[in-house]
C-alpha cells in the first residue's frame, strides 16, 4: 500500500524525536551527584558547591542539527505538522539548555519554557510571584495540624505502599520503582520508572499527595503517550509541556484533598526562591534563607539545589522550572472549569492522552477527530469521577459571579467575631 505524505512525515518524526529523547533528557542530566553535597557540607556550607554536568556535547549538537534539519521540512498548516513543529521545538529547547549550562543563556532559555517568577501567570497584571504571594498571605495565619504521634514511612515502605496501590487501582500500568540517592526531589517519575530518594521519609498525607502527583498524573500521561500508535513521542513532552503537566499534577492533589498547608507553602516558596536568584542571590544566600525558614540543612541544600541545577551559582540566572507549578495549576484549573461548564468530557480526556501542553489543544482535538490521537487507555481517578467534577465546578462557577462587596457587608459580623477570637490567643 502506498504511504501518504502524512504517513512518511509521521514516521520521520518518530525516528527524529526518539533520538532527541535519548540525548535530551534535561532533568536527568542536570542532577547533582551525592559527592557534591558531601563536599559542600565538608566545607561547612561556606563555599559554593562544585557540581559537574557530564553532558555529551558532541551528541547533543548532532541531535540539534538533526532536529533543525527536520524542522525545516515541517511546512504547512495542517494539525499534524503544527503538532510536530511544537514537539520539535520542545526537544530543541531541552538540547539548547544543556549546551548552555552554567551561563546566563541557560536562564533565558529556561524562562521561555517555564516562565520566571515575574512571568504573567493569569493575565497582563498578575505574575507568578503575585499568585505565590497571594496564596502565601492567605496561608500565613494557618499552621498545619500538629501530629507529633503521626507515623512516617521510609523510602522502602513508601515504595511497597505505592506498588500495592498500583496493583489494585491501575493493574495495567507497568511501573518499576527504584531507590536512588542522587535525585533532588523525594520522588521523580518517568514513563515506566519511579525513583524514590533513599533518605526520604513520608507522612500519610504526603504519601497520598505524591501518589496523585507522580502516579496518577506523570506516570499515567507518560504511558498514555507511549501507547499512542501514531504519536508515541507524546510519552515525553519536553520542557514545552512542563507547566501543563505540573499544573495537572497539582490539580490532582487539590481535587484529591491531599494538598496540605505545608505542601502548598513549599510551592509558594519555590516561586519566591526563583525570584531571589533572579534578583542576584547566590547559592549560599538561598541556602541560608531556607535555613532561616526553619528547614534543616539537608532540606535547605536540596531546596537551593533545585533552582541552581544547570545555572550559574553566583546568582542572577536560575533554573526557573519551580516557578511553573502554581501558574500551571491556575491554567489547568481554569481550563477544566470551562470544560465542565460546557460538558466537554472529551476535551478534558484529551488533556491526559500524553504529556502535552494546553497550547497544543487545537491540534490535539483535530488529531483526535481524524483518528491520529487515540483516547487515553488510563484515566486518573479525578477524571473517572466525572460527576464529582461537574458538581464541583457547577457550584464554584456561580460563586465566581457573585459581587463581593455586598457579601463582605453581610459578613461584617463574622469579621468582628474573628478579630475577637484572635485576641484570645
Amino acid at each position: 500500500m502506498r504511504r501518504s505524505a502524512a504517513d512518511r512525515l509521521r514516521e520521520s518524526a518518530i525516528e527524529v524525536l526518539k533520538g532527541a529523547m535519548r540525548t535530551g533528557a534535561l532533568l536527568e542530566q542536570l542532577q547533582w551527584g551525592p559527592e557534591v553535597k558531601r563536599r559542600f557540607f565538608a566545607a561547612r556550607a561556606r563555599r559554593l558547591p562544585t557540581p559537574t554536568y557530564p553532558i555529551d556535547r558532541a551528541a547533543t549538537r548532532a541531535s540539534v542539527s538533526a532536529l533543525l534539519a527536520f524542522r525545516r521540512v515541517l511546512r504547512g498548516s495542517e494539525a499534524l505538522t503544527r503538532m510536530l513543529r511544537g514537539a520539535t521545538d520542545s526537544a530543541l529547547a531541552a538540547h539548547r539548555m544543556l549546551l548552555a549550562v552554567e551561563t546566563p543563556r541557560f536562564y533565558e532559555l529556561s524562562c521561555r519554557q517555564y516562565g520566571g517568577a515575574r512571568s504573567m501567570a493569569l493575565d497582563a497584571d498578575s505574575t507568578n510571584l503575585d499568585l505565590a504571594r497571594h496564596i502565601g498571605a492567605r496561608l500565613g495565619q494557618f499552621k498545619p495540624a500538629l501530629r507529633t504521634d503521626e507515623a512516617t514511612f521510609d523510602a522502602r515502605t513508601f515504595v511497597a505502599m505505592l506498588s500495592e496501590r498500583l496493583r489494585i487501582q491501575h493493574p495495567g500500568l507497568e511501573v518499576a520503582f527504584a531507590i536512588d540517592s542522587g535525585i533532588a526531589a523525594k520522588v521523580m517519575a518517568g514513563v515506566g520508572r519511579v525513583r524514590v530518594r533513599e533518605d526520604a521519609r513520608f507522612s500519610a498525607l504526603e504519601t497520598e499527595s505524591l501518589w496523585l502527583h507522580e502516579i496518577e498524573t506523570h506516570v499515567i500521561t507518560g504511558q498514555n503517550g507511549k501507547l499512542q500508535r501514531f504519536l508515541p513521542f507524546l510519552k515525553a513532552g519536553g520542557p514545552r509541556s512542563t507547566r501543563t503537566q505540573e499544573g495537572l499534577a497539582v490539580f490532582s492533589e487539590l481535587h484529591g484533598r491531599a494538598l496540605g498547608i505545608e505542601r502548598l507553602r513549599r510551592l509558594v516558596e519555590r516561586v519566591e526562591l526563583v525570584a531571589m536568584v533572579e534578583e542576584g542571590a547566590n547559592f549560599l544566600d538561598v541556602y541560608g534563607h531556607v535555613l532561616n525558614q526553619g528547614r534543616d540543612p539537608d532540606e535547605a541544600y536540596l531546596d537551593a539545589m533545585r533552582v541552581f541545577r544547570g545555572a550559574p551559582l553566583d546568582g542572577g540566572a536560575p533554573f526557573t522550572k519551580d516557578a511553573c507549578y502554581l501558574s500551571g495549576l491556575a491554567e489547568v484549573y481554569n481550563f477544566l472549569r470551562i470544560c465542565m461548564n460546557l460538558g466537554a468530557f472529551e476535551l478534558a480526556e484529551v488533556l491526559v492522552s500524553g504529556r502535552l501542553a494546553l497550547d497544543d489543544l487545537d491540534e490535539l482535538v483535530e488529531l483526535r477527530r481524524n483518528g491520529l490521537l487515540t483516547p487515553p487507555r488510563h484515566l486518573p481517578n479525578w477524571l473517572r469521577n466525572w460527576e464529582e467534577l461537574v458538581a464541583y465546578f457547577a457550584f464554584t462557577s456561580f460563586l465566581n459571579e457573585i459581587e463581593l462587596p455586598p457579601l463582605e457587608r453581610r459578613f461584617a459580623r463574622v469579621r468582628n467575631l474573628v478579630r475577637r477570637a484572635q485576641s484570645l490567643r
